[in-house]
């Protein structure tokens, strides 16, 4: 497996798990709409991390639009999404 996808995995899988514990710390607190559109974000990021860590033929079908949602995630979501776009641009011009 290629280096760089199973770092960006992990680091996906950590953002998301991240997203979900925080939101379930303050499940209480928040607004209930908020919540339920975290806790979706936070679980596709779990879901991209999965497919690209198992290596799955069509990972890039979730994984490209977590890198376009993680972009507006910053500081954390930014460098991961552009890491995952340099990445996947890189390797569909070496076919």
């Amino acid at each position: 497996m290629n280096i760089h996808k199973r770092l960006i995995g992990i680091c996906w899988l950590l953002f998301g798990v991240l997203i979900v514990s925080l939101l379930g710390i303050n499940l209480g607190h928040t607004d209930t709409r908020i919540a339920v559109v975290g806790m979706l974000a936070g679980l596709t990021y779990t879901a991209g991390g999965f497919a690209l860590l198992a290596n799955l033929q069509r990972s890039w079908r979730i994984a490209l639009p977590c890198a376009a949602l993680s972009l507006f995630s910053f500081p954390i979501g930014t460098p991961i999404g552009v890491y995952y776009l340099w990445y996947y641009f890189k390797r569909e011009r070496l076919g």
